[in-house]
């Protein structure tokens, strides 16, 4: 009799989430559409609202590279584990160096965010991938 309500526990467990999960994908599609982009970004868009990756880069033009990366702002300790220092913010826009005399990129914060996560630009030919 235990085994049959443990039973009953799990899947109920396990339903909930795959609604959960259909839920957010769903939810994380509409606002990549509404942003320009499609069905190609949403596994890894996936991967970064669930904290599984920092962010990846989905273009990049005249030097500035575009990433999705989280909504909310973790990177000034992933660029101080590479070395590079915020010295300097205008708005949405941090600027970074690793020594005491020249920038080496600036990140930029779009107006393109929601719950799951935000649009990102990066100057200089620098990629979220690097660090």
């Amino acid at each position: 009799m235990r085994l049959i309500k443990l039973k009953k526990v799990i899947l109920i467990f396990f339903l909930f989430f795959f609604i959960f999960f259909i839920a957010t994908e769903v939810c994380i599609m509409k606002y990549l559409k509404e942003y320009g982009y499609g069905i190609k970004e949403l596994p890894r868009t996936t991967m970064v609202y669930f904290h599984l990756s920092k962010g990846f880069t989905v273009g990049e033009t005249n030097g500035v590279s575009t990433f999705i990366g989280r909504h909310n702002y973790i990177y000034d300790r992933v660029f101080e584990k590479k070395g590079y220092y915020e010295y300097d913010r205008m708005g949405l826009a941090g600027y970074y160096k690793n020594d005491e005399y020249n920038y080496n990129f600036i990140i930029h914060s779009t107006d393109y965010w929601c719950h799951w996560f935000r649009i990102y630009q990066m100057n200089n030919y620098y990629t979220i991938e690097e660090f």
